[in-house]
């Protein structure tokens, strides 16, 4: 006689259901912005090797100084956004009890604390590029507008047909050591950290994105 007993509520198919609904990863839409920015990267990539090969081939005199400058910054910068774009496109969020984890391509797997997650990042602040020549100066919400800017997102993912910016969820300054050590590859470290710092990056195009930002706001609250 076949076997009609309940399954246990707290069986392993009821733990990875419950495991695979606190994970938050890109959606169908949001991989394919990326990707197709990835391939407009290379494209742009091709065509600065190409013309920088012309440009060196005829010699350098004048003005081709500042086209072969230019070809080769695009040359430079162009494999970071490219990665940037790669992990986006690969990378999910798991909430657990303990905190968050992101995970992404070339094995990045990184733990942050719910005790370490010291709020989102103020909007309006210094751009990436600017970041780099001027430094860093990370705003943290320390009051109601962390909630007002959650909320905001939620309405922006519900009315604009356009994928929401991507937020910075902070760490706190005691935490960034740790957080480093666990990317051991030098490499993938530092294309890690030239995309995000040690932020926590909520994308955009994460499904069910107001969903986890509800989340995280209550948890941060529960820590406050």
């Amino acid at each position: 006689m076949a076997n009609t007993e309940a399954q246990p509520a707290n069986s392993p198919a009821t733990a990875i259901v419950q495991a695979e609904a606190n994970q938050y990863r890109m959606s169908r839409e949001g991989r394919r912005q990326a990707v197709i920015l990835f391939v407009g990267v290379l494209s742009l990539l091709v065509f600065a090797l190409w013309s920088l090969i012309t440009i060196l081939d005829g010699g350098l005199d004048g003005a081709e100084w500042v086209s072969a400058l230019l070809m080769f910054g695009i040359l430079v910068v162009s494999p970071l956004v490219a990665w940037t774009l790669l992990e986006e496109a690969n990378a999910y969020i798991t909430v657990t009890d303990e905190g968050l984890r992101y995970t992404t391509l070339a094995g990045v797997t990184l733990i942050y604390p719910w005790a370490e997650l010291a709020g989102f990042k103020q909007p309006g602040g210094r751009s990436r590029i600017a970041r780099f020549f001027l430094g860093d100066e990370d705003k943290i919400d320390t009051d109601s507008s962390a909630a007002a800017l959650r909320d905001d997102a939620n309405i922006e993912e519900e009315e604009s047909e356009e994928e929401p910016e991507t937020l910075a969820l902070l760490v706190r300054d005691e935490y960034k050591g740790r957080l480093e050590s666990q990317l051991p590859n030098p490499v993938v470290r530092f294309l890690h950290l030239q995309a995000h710092g040690t932020a926590l990056p909520i994308y955009g195009g994460l499904e069910n994105r107001g969903e986890l930002l509800t989340e995280i706001n209550s948890r941060l609250n529960k820590n406050e």
